[in-house]
């Protein structure tokens, strides 16, 4: 028995091995961009979680900047005396930028951060809280509007990298 390979069956071969290389080339190619966008969202959403935890939560303790750095647990900016959310005291902004300028990576693992922070706050056109490493690429931004315990308002920059 001989084996005879026709003109057809190799035109149809190597038209199979060409379109799975080019299928497979196109994948790879995709796959890099995808991971990358991946992470982005992921870094976005971690910026979203650091904001609502700033501006919903009074911190651990609830008095955390009157208390000595190594028993700060978690840092928040809510007023706790006030029973609404959202409403941001000065008082613990102020020592919030305190805390950074003093000790960043203090303040990143308050925040439980892997990323690089920067913080903004602003009350009406002036900067309250001005926590910023320029360090690389920015990566992830979110703007908040907030309302300070004095009845002023203002807006919350945070910048993951």
């Amino acid at each position: 028995m001989k084996a005879q390979i026709g003109f057809e069956q190799i035109v149809s071969l190597l038209l199979f091995v060409t379109s799975a290389t080019h299928l497979v080339y196109l994948l790879l190619s995709y796959y890099p961009s995808y991971i990358n966008e991946m992470k982005r969202q992921m870094i976005l959403s971690e910026a979203y979680q650091i904001s609502e935890i700033l501006v919903n939560d009074c911190g651990d303790p609830a008095n955390w900047y009157s208390v000595q750095v190594n028993q700060i647990k978690r840092i928040g900016l809510l007023n706790e005396s006030l029973n609404k959310t959202n409403v941001i005291s000065i008082t613990k902004s102020i020592n919030a930028t305190r805390l950074c300028d003093s000790d960043y990576q203090r303040f990143k693992q308050l925040l439980d951060l892997k990323n690089d922070i920067s913080l903004i706050v602003y009350i009406g056109n002036n900067v309250l809280v001005n926590c910023t490493r320029p360090i690389g690429e920015r990566v992830a931004r979110i703007n908040r509007i907030i309302s300070f315990d004095n009845g002023s308002y203002g807006e919350l920059i945070i910048w993951l990298y």
